[in-house]
């Protein structure tokens, strides 16, 4: 990637452009297929690679969508600044759902992490739910622990801190977007 992180975060931001027309496209937005786990894949980089074989792909990827399809009943057409302290909760409590399926046995997708989960349900509500880094969670100075390769152990286990300190922090500055936001916690030094 780029030198500079806003750099990379608008190259990024490209992969995320191209993500949302695949959305767009489709005639049912939450369905999932192997296209919007590419372009989750572009859109995150790193060193993941799908691998899940078609066979249990198409049955673990309907997981994903019943998830994301509750996420589109409750809160379609919201913002995360406008969000209620109960709405909050739920949509933390939905978000920490779809990601816990990155890990059981079932409904585990080869090369599809938390990070990765997180890129999808973000894409979908750009103005609603932030995607988990370890950059983002950086900027926004939650304290992590990490690994040998400077990867953020348990990484899931941040994501409802990350949402509502996305929360706190557009509550308290109505005028940025959760991508502005996430640029500019993303662009922080580590």
């Amino acid at each position: 990637m780029a030198r500079k992180p806003e750099t990379t975060w608008e190259m990024l931001n490209v992969a995320m452009s191209y993500y949302q027309e695949h959305i767009q496209s489709k005639t049912d937005r939450c369905s999932l297929s192997i296209t919007d786990l590419l372009h989750v894949s572009n859109f995150k980089g790193g060193n993941s690679s799908i691998t899940e074989p078609l066979v249990t792909l198409t049955q673990k990827i309907t997981y994903y969508e019943a998830v994301l399809r509750k996420v589109e009943q409750r809160f379609s057409g919201k913002s995360l600044s406008t969000l209620t302290t109960s709405e909050l909760s739920t949509l933390v409590s939905l978000c920490d759902e779809l990601l816990a399926l990155t890990t059981k046995n079932s409904s585990k997708i080869r090369g599809v992490g938390p990070s990765y989960a997180s890129a999808i349900l973000a894409a979908h509500h750009l103005n609603l739910i932030p995607v988990l880094d370890r950059r983002a969670l950086n900027g926004a100075g939650i304290a992590v622990k990490k690994d040998r390769q400077n990867q953020v152990k348990e990484i899931a286990s941040h994501y409802g801190e990350l949402i509502r300190a996305f929360h706190t922090e557009l509550t308290s500055r109505p005028e940025l977007s959760v991508r502005q936001l996430d640029k500019e916690w993303f662009s922080a030094n580590l």
